[in-house]
This record gives structure tokens, sequence and C-alpha cells, in this order.
């Protein structure tokens, strides 16, 4: 019989202190020799959101790949998190002090990425440097909103609509109310469509109007052209968004460090929260950076 090789496999929920919460990653380690076609097929295979290939780096500390079940992405914040939180669980990162920091290398490019201890929770925060946002094209509004199902009433004047990149393109869409998040029942075909001749992977929908009253704002994040209808909490879109905020002067950064709470995940059942940090201000942003908890949910063998 031909001998299989065999694959750790730790599913994670990420953005989230409890199990079932957040956005699930599978999370594969040891990922050095397999190829991309493998790779996909294996992500097809779990069958969540976002798989994430863990391998050696010849100029960072780890190498990730970051597949949904159609296609990769150069970059993707809620698998990052996964990945961290599993490579401390099954021993391959140590965090000796109350700050631990690693070089990532993504085919958005090299990221530092720090751990940080908790002693009281047992529950290590994962720390994301993201790359400086690019601010891009620019949509028409109502075209949008009704594609959202939404009048373009609800969404939040003069802001733009705009693609924000902190090394995942994501269409940045200010809606004026809670209310309108409830009613948003998007048109996933004009959605697709739109995204065609698009600069952007995927949609984030936020409002200043929040369910809790420890955050900041209430997001909602929309991916049908790779696959995913609703992602419940959105990394890469968070670390996006708040540099939008900033840019834009949605969020004060008279302080010259913005920290922002997003809740996300509550119209999907899976409930989450980003932590994202943006220091700088309309002029000029110099660092993005978002952060997480994240809880392990299942450890297995996959054998190829």
């Amino acid at each position: 019989m031909k001998h299989r090789r065999e694959l750790t496999v730790v599913q994670v929920d990420a953005f989230t202190d409890v199990p079932f919460g957040g956005n699930p990653a599978a999370v594969i380690l040891g990922a050095d020799r397999v190829n991309e076609e493998t790779m996909l097929k294996i992500a097809r295979e779990m069958n969540v959101r976002e798989t994430v290939f863990v391998s050696s780096s010849k100029v960072a500390d780890f190498k990730f790949r970051f597949m949904t079940p159609k296609t990769e992405l150069a970059f993707s914040g809620h698998p990052t998190v996964a990945a961290f939180h599993a490579l401390t669980r099954e021993g391959h990162v140590e965090v000796v002090d109350d700050v631990a920091m690693f070089s990532l290398e993504t085919k958005a490019g090299v990221l530092e990425v720090e751990i940080v201890k908790n002693e009281t929770t047992g529950r290590n925060e994962v720390q994301i440097f993201h790359q400086r946002p690019q601010f891009m094209r620019t949509y028409d509004p109502r075209v949008y909103a009704e594609a959202l199902g939404l009048t373009l009433a609800d969404v939040l004047s003069p802001n733009p609509i705009q693609t924000v990149s902190t090394g995942t393109p994501h269409l940045m869409v200010p809606i004026t109310t809670m209310r309108a998040m409830e009613r948003i029942e998007p048109d996933w075909n004009r959605l697709k469509e739109l995204r065609e001749d698009a600069d952007y992977v995927s949609i984030q929908v936020f409002s200043r109007e929040t369910l809790e009253v420890t955050s900041d704002a209430h997001a909602r994040h929309f991916a049908p052209a790779l696959g995913i209808y609703e992602d419940p909490v959105s990394g890469s879109g968070a670390g996006a968004m708040g540099s939008y905020m900033v840019k834009q002067g949605i969020m004060d950064s008279t302080n010259r460090v913005t920290s922002i709470v997003i809740e996300q995940g509550q119209f999907v059942g899976r409930p989450g929260k980003v932590f994202v940090e943006v220091i700088g201000d309309q002029d000029e942003i110099q660092q993005v950076k978002v952060s997480g908890t994240a809880v392990r949910t299942l450890r297995g063998t996959l054998y190829i």
C-alpha cells in the first residue's frame, strides 16, 4: 500500500474568547512540501471560509499561504490570528516574555506579528502589523446601496465608497445606522457583477452605531466572488476600515494613536471583536495594527 503523507490540522475560531464565535479557520502545519493544487483541494475539503498553510521561510520566521475553497488570497487576518494561536498551542512558538515578536512572509509582503502574553486569562493576543494603507478607487454610492438592498440615504454622506488596502483591498461602505445594517439584503448576482471590473476583493460595510456600548463600530463583510457570502469577522477588513475611518475623520485622530473596537458576526450567529490601532492622522497614517484572541476547537491528522 502506498504511504500517505500526514499533516497536522487545527481548527481555530479567531477574534473570539469562546468556542463557536468569531471566524473559524483551518490551520495546516508543516505544509512545506504541499503544492498549490493540493492546497486548494485541502481548502475545499476543510470547507471553512479560509485555510492557512504554515511552512518555513527563507526571509522570515514563517511563511503563510491563505486559501478559500475557490482561490488564494495574498493576506488574510483571521487565519493569521488562528495560525499563531495554533503554533503556540502546538509548541512551535514559545512566548517566554510578556511580548514575543515574529516575522511572517506572505504574498502581500513580510509582516511583523506580536504575541502578547496574558497570564490572567491564559488567552494570548495576536497583534498583526499591517502594511501602510493605500486609498484606491472610489465608486458610485447609489449603485452599491441598491446592490445591498439599501437606499442612498442609508450611506453616510459625504464619505466616499472607496477601496482601501492594508494588505488586501476591501471596499469601504459607511452606513448611517444599525437599523440600516439590519436591513441589508444583498443582491448576490449584482455584487458579483460589480466585482468583475473592480479593484477590491470584498466589501466591508460598517456603522458607528453599535450593539454593545464598549464597541466603536459595527461591521459586516461580504465576499460572494470568493464563495464567502458573509464573513463573520474580517481582520484584513478591519485594518482597512480603521485606516478609512481615520482618513475620513469618522474617528478622532487628534491624539495620533486611535484605538478602535470593531464588533462583527452577530448577524450570522458568530459574534467577535477586532481591536485596531491606527498611528497617524488624516494627513498621514504611519502604522496599522490589528489584534485579536482565538480558541482552538479541533485537532487532527490530515492524510494526503
